[in-house]
């Protein structure tokens, strides 16, 4: 399968790194390779280890790099670079604001100074994510159509920040495990990808074939209502940190043969008071194999 990305970067000083962009840019459908997650262990070193490295290298969009200490020495990156220069593929340079710009890399017939690049600093995961979000081109498009920031009519205007990077999604998985949930029991799941703290509200919408089944509603504990999926209560999301919930739907759902989607709609929140409101977003329910897949969807 073809890779919107290729990250190129230093298994001992970044591997970490990679692999956590990796998983980033894949919860926002985008396709990144990282040799140590996606070539099958059983071919390290062998032919055909370089095979599948190459092959994602000439199939991929972008090449993009994480300098790190030692990077322009390793002999497996300058291989890559090689590879990456014969196919003419796109760069983007990360680099740790630690080091200097000026660093060149022999590639035998020629010598690559990475200051004659763009270079985009980075010092924390979530600074390189979400410069990653600013600096590519597809992403950027999609975040000009879909994100919107609103400040509340009952605050003074605050000055505009980067829209926060979350992760949320529907799933019949318990935990991200191979265990399954069963209808009426819907998992949820979010994460944010930020260095500072938010808040977000949730609200989760059924529909039914043409009915709508409403918002999800809470419960009472200890005398006060909790809506954790009808926006009534807010979820406090501390930095990386994933959590897990669960809700149920309306049982007629799971005794019918129509369509059945969910629609979630988050705002978010950070500690400033700056508003951050999503388009919501459906996943359909495919009865066969007991599971969701994400489409776009119009408003709740």
């Amino acid at each position: 399968m073809p890779f919107d990305v290729f990250i190129c970067y230093k298994r001992y000083s970044a591997d970490d790194l990679a692999e956590r962009l990796r998983d980033a840019l894949r919860e926002s459908n985008i396709s990144a390779f990282v040799d140590s997650v996606d070539i099958p262990t059983e071919f390290e070193s062998t032919e055909k280890w370089w095979e599948y490295r190459n092959q994602a290298i000439n199939e991929c969009k972008t090449f993009l790099m994480i300098v790190t200490a030692g990077f322009e020495r390793s002999p497996q990156i300058i291989e890559e670079l090689k590879v990456a220069r014969r196919y003419g593929r796109k760069f983007m340079v990360f680099r740790w604001k630690n080091l200097k710009p000026d660093i060149t890399i022999n590639l035998g017939t020629e010598v690559l100074n990475l200051q004659e690049l763009q270079q985009i600093p980075f010092s924390t995961l979530g600074e390189l994510v979400r410069n990653f979000f600013d600096s590519y081109p597809k992403l950027n498009q999609k975040t000009a159509r879909e994100a919107t920031l609103q400040i509340p009519p009952s605050k003074s205007p605050l000055k505009k920040k980067p829209t926060p990077i979350v992760h949320y999604q529907i799933t019949q998985a318990i935990r991200n495990t191979s265990l399954k949930r069963l209808l009426p029991d819907v998992g949820f799941n979010i994460r944010s990808w930020n260095d500072y703290p938010l808040r977000a509200k949730v609200q989760t919408r059924v529909f039914l074939g043409d009915k709508d089944l409403g918002l999800i509603k809470g419960s009472k504990r200890w005398g006060k209502y909790l809506g954790y999926y009808d926006g009534q209560t807010k979820w406090n999301l501390n930095p990386y940190v994933q959590f897990f919930g669960h809700f149920s739907i309306p049982e007629e759902c799971t005794k019918s043969d129509e369509s059945l989607t969910i629609q979630v709609r988050v705002v978010l929140e950070d500690l400033e008071g700056h508003i951050f409101e999503y388009l919501p977003v459906g996943w359909t329910y495919m009865r066969d194999i007991n599971d969701w897949f994400y489409e776009p969807t119009g408003d709740c």
